[in-house]
């Protein structure tokens, strides 16, 4: 199998690529980067590496060339949607458009876009969310990726594509390197502030609910779809979530426990901040996952064994300069 990963030197990128890699040894697995700079080695580890930018067709066209899957990842951040949304429509929702014209006209196969879930906007406040769900997104983040669901669902219906949309929840887990530029996560953030500092400093309350899932299991569904589905995707709509709703509080006091198992010592303190008339998610979501869980896929979690391989990579911080 044919698979090119685009961001695949991203936080949820090179994760997938390095389990796609040794789950499925025959894989031939393309990723492509918009970065010109010496790559990781693990990058070596794939088996080709391409320089594709969604607002350039020729470049498309040439990183879909003779590729059977594709697992559409790249896109601006929410910091950077938030800071410029002409971009962020250009890159998120027109890219899309872009890739998915280059990949009918290529004839590849399959087609999995990671979306957000986000495009549920205020409806996230309901306790129960299901893929029937009304989608109100709001963020320039989530609009943008509300559009690309549409486009994926337009070359399902009428481009005979085998699609899928991932609503992810929250990802955790340790990136594929330090250089994955993604510490504002909460996990990612935590593991470096407790590594680095001793100490865990929340932007907030802590008192907010979110669904996590382990970077893993979201590397799981894509390896699920692709190799064990084999096209029977259904109408190719799917939230992903962990079954994990936790506060963010509670996010902190697990990373100051794992520290505490991993290096023996105590984090000296969890110093929240003053609550925000915008807070939101102050009571647990039933972020449903029923739907893809019949197709076969189930989470495993790992939630410790991932904040400790966190921890690990953070420690590479502590001889940086400040």
């Amino acid at each position: 199998m044919r698979i090119l990963i685009t961001g695949g030197r991203g936080f949820i990128g090179g994760r997938t690529a390095l389990y796609l890699r040794d789950k499925y040894p025959d894989s031939d697995i393309t990723i492509t980067t918009t970065k010109s700079e010496d790559l990781p080695r693990w990058c070596t580890e794939v088996n080709a590496i391409k320089n594709m930018s969604l607002s350039d067709e020729q470049s498309i066209a040439r990183s879909v060339s003779g590729i059977d899957a594709i697992v559409h990842l790249a896109a601006l951040n929410e910091i950077v949607s938030m800071r410029d949304p002409v971009s962020a429509m250009r890159i998120n929702a027109e890219g899309t458009y872009r890739l998915l014209r280059a990949a009918a006209e290529h004839g590849v196969r399959d087609f999995i876009y990671f979306s957000t879930i986000h495009v549920y906007g205020e409806n996230l406040e309901r306790p129960l969310i299901t893929e029937e769900t009304p989608i109100r997104p709001y963020h320039p983040y989530a609009v943008t990726h509300a559009a690309a669901e549409g486009f994926v669902e337009q070359f399902r219906r009428y481009n005979a594509m085998n699609t899928a949309i991932f609503r992810l929840s929250n990802a955790y887990g340790a990136p594929a390197d330090r250089g994955v530029n993604r510490w504002s996560l909460v996990f990612n953030d935590l593991c470096h502030q407790a590594v680095t500092s001793g100490t865990l400093t929340l932007k907030s309350s802590g008192r907010q609910y979110r669904d996590f899932i382990s970077i893993n299991d979201v590397a799981r569904a894509v390896g699920h779809f692709i190799y064990e589905l084999e096209g029977g995707w259904g109408d190719g709509l799917f939230n992903l979530g962990g079954e994990c709703p936790m506060t963010i509080l509670e996010a902190a006091e697990r990373v100051a426990r794992v520290y505490k198992e991993t290096y023996g010592r105590e984090i000296s303190g969890i110093k929240v901040g003053e609550p925000s008339v915008s807070e939101a998610f102050l009571i647990p979501t039933n972020y449903s996952i029923e739907k893809i869980k019949k197709t076969g896929f189930q989470p495993e979690g790992g939630m410790d064994e991932e904040i400790r391989r966190c921890l690990r990579l953070c420690e590479g911080f502590l001889g940086e300069a400040t």
